[in-house]
């Protein structure tokens, strides 16, 4: 073998060695990349979640006709440690799981009989339960907190009135443990623009539902708007 030729072969065996260290260089960036996407992803993901959690609606922020909230279940389909007062009520999922730990907490406490009355309503539905009701006692239609998937209407077979009842104590004591807020207490009708409603409970996530029960916050002075 001449001289040359052995200096090719040299070449070529360095070459050789060089590509598994190559290959497993590019195998970690690979995998690097993928994980800082997929963290990347997750935390837009989370906070994109976070963001409709919060999302207020009333006469001055009202919503498009064609707002459809994301991943609404019905939870007639569901498992859940509630009563539904029909068969066709929708909540977002995150809501949907709150609201199930919730009352499976206060069903271990011996507080049970709690009844979903409703949940997600559409503009047009709103349209229509709002053309039905007497004046103030229906949102307008794209100004319901129901077209967001994020609340429920809740009672339970009383003759009193469920404000007046130890289910709704036990909702008020610990709903915020849960990411819910009674969304129009009875002393800030003048910030909400809604009379006193106890059976309407909105879900917030439980970082502002704690501060705004520890500050007797509502979702407008939270949000300072």
């Amino acid at each position: 073998m001449s001289k040359q030729e052995r200096g090719a072969n040299a070449k070529k065996r360095r070459r050789g060695s060089l590509f598994p260290i190559v290959l497993a260089f590019l195998m970690i960036a690979a995998l690097a990349f993928a994980g800082g996407y997929k963290t990347g992803f997750e935390r837009g993901n989370a906070k994109r979640r976070q963001g409709s959690s919060l999302l207020l609606v009333n006469e001055s922020h009202p919503l498009s006709a064609d707002y459809v909230p994301e991943e609404l279940v019905r939870l007639y389909d569901m498992r859940h440690s509630f009563r539904l007062a029909k068969s066709d009520i929708y909540l977002t999922y995150d809501t949907y799981l709150a609201a199930q730990d919730m009352f499976a907490a206060a069903e271990s406490e011996n507080m049970n009989g709690y009844i979903i009355t409703s949940g997600y309503r559409s503009y047009d539905k709103q349209a229509e339960v709002y053309a039905e009701s007497q004046p103030g006692y229906a949102q307008k239609p794209g100004c319901s907190e129901h077209q967001t998937g994020l609340c429920f209407d809740v009672t339970v077979e009383t003759a009193q009135g469920f404000e007046n009842t130890p289910q709704y104590r036990w909702l008020r004591a610990n709903a915020h443990k849960y990411g819910f807020i009674q969304r129009y207490p009875a002393d800030k009708a003048d910030v909400t623009g809604i009379s006193y409603e106890p059976w309407h409970y909105r879900y917030v996530g439980a970082d502002a539902a704690n501060e705004m029960y520890k500050n007797s916050l509502t979702l407008e002075e939270y949000l300072g708007s």
